[in-house]
Formats: structure tokens, sequence, C-alpha cells
């Protein structure tokens, strides 16, 4: 499991933008399947807009809209994690790598693709990763966490204020001695040496 210091993961998100490459950055339009409910996905041909388009379901079924929320694909998430990839080849295998069990899983469960099957059938499928290859799983789990969390539309929504970490940041609040007085009301946890 990758473990993030704050500063690596504000600097990851404070790199200025990286020329996508034009085929990663092929448009997607969805139509709405009036009698199943599920959003199909047309898109051209070519492996990366394929790819694109698998990743575009997996984080909005990972992070989906909910309470006020938008889903992680409405955050740019996607565009994140693709520049990720092209600055860091372990990230971007780690994502592929995700992504491709995922349809593995769904092709051999369903015998169809990740992005044609029904919201039920999506879930069953993670649920199925998740418990059959975890750190696969949590790995790209927590790269579309990171993709959503970072962005500054999100942090607005839970009220999160960034502070850089070489700067102030808040004044913490005045300490209170009352808050000690049920802890020294209590005997000795420990014994004298």
């Amino acid at each position: 499991m990758k473990i993030w210091s704050r500063r690596k993961f504000l600097e990851a998100g404070v790199i200025s933008s990286i020329a996508m490459s034009s085929a990663a950055a092929a448009s997607l339009t969805s139509t709405e399947d009036g009698k199943a409910g599920q959003k199909q996905h047309s898109v051209t041909a070519t492996p990366q807009a394929k790819e694109r388009n698998l990743l575009t379901v997996v984080v909005d079924e990972i992070i989906p809209a909910s309470d006020g929320m938008p889903a992680a694909s409405e955050v740019a998430g996607v565009d994140y994690l693709e520049k990720l990839s092209l600055r860091d080849t372990k990230a971007a295998k780690e994502i592929h790598q995700g992504l491709t069990s995922i349809e593995n899983l769904s092709q051999n469960r369903f015998q169809a693709s990740f992005v044609s099957l029904s919201q039920e059938r999506r879930v069953a499928v993670l649920t199925s990763l998740q418990t059959q290859d975890p750190g696969n799983f949590n790995i790209l789990r927590d790269y579309i966490y990171e993709a959503y969390y970072e962005q500054t539309q999100v942090w607005k929504l839970i009220d999160y204020t960034c502070y850089e970490t070489n700067g102030g940041g808040p004044a913490p609040e005045p300490f209170r001695e009352e808050i000690l007085s049920e802890v020294r009301k209590k005997p000795k946890g420990y014994r004298e040496a």
C-alpha cells in the first residue's frame, strides 16, 4: 500500500498541468438507456479511449455522486489520474493493472465489458476484486481517493482549508485546563521506578 506524506500528497496536486496526448483526451459521450437505467458510453475504438472510458466508469462506481457531493469524474478525477500516469510510471502501471483486473473479472463473470454492466453487476465485480485481490483493489481505490480529494472543488464542499506545510497555518485553540480535570482524578496507571 502506498504511504503518502502530507507534503508529497500536496506536491502531487500542485504540479502544473502536463500536456495530455490527444488520444487520452478523446471526448466521451454518454446516453441514458431507459430500460436498464444505466449509462452506456460510446467512444472511439482506440485503446487509450477504451481505458479512459473504463477508468471513468470505475471512478464513478467507487465515488458516485451522492448527498450533494459530485462523482469523481465530475471533478476531473479521470484527468488527474491520467496526468499522474504521464509523470509517474509506477502509478501508470498500478492503475492499468487495476483496470485490467476489473475488466478480466467482468468478462469472466458476466461475459461483458465492465462499462456495459448494470450498476448492480459493477458493484459485484468491484466486490469480487476487493475480496480476491485486496492489494490490487486497495491501490486503485487509493489513487481514486487521491484524485477526488485533491480537487479544490471537493475541498470547498467538505469545508477543508489547505495550509502549506512550511507555512504558519491556523492558530491552535487555547489550551483549556478543565479538560485535564477528569484525567487528574484517576489513579496512576504506572508504578514509580
